[in-house]
């Protein structure tokens, strides 16, 4: 069991103008070394900005050997990440 999980929401909507605030979340989130939860639950609209975004921490969260945990990824998120190719990396 995780001691202790930090929780990032995502909303409605997903794009590029949040990218900087998503960002600083997740950096911030990261220099805590503790496990993330990102709620994807209820993104209605998501730029591929994002994705590419959320690809990336997934990645550098992997180097930090850090625990990410994609919560109820919506509809809309998982058909715009398969028309992407990147195949299940939230999963």
């Amino acid at each position: 069991m995780l001691d202790s999980v930090i929780e990032l929401s995502c909303g409605e909507s997903a794009t590029i103008a949040k990218a900087s605030l998503f960002y600083s979340q997740m950096l911030s989130a990261m220099a805590e070394g503790q496990a993330i939860q990102v709620d994807l639950s209820q993104i209605e609209r998501i730029d591929t900005s994002i994705i590419q975004l959320f690809y990336a921490f997934h990645k550098d969260a992997q180097l930090q050997n850090l625990v990410i945990i994609w919560l109820n990824p919506s509809q809309v998120f998982q058909d715009t990440v398969g028309m992407l190719g990147m195949g299940t990396f939230y999963a």
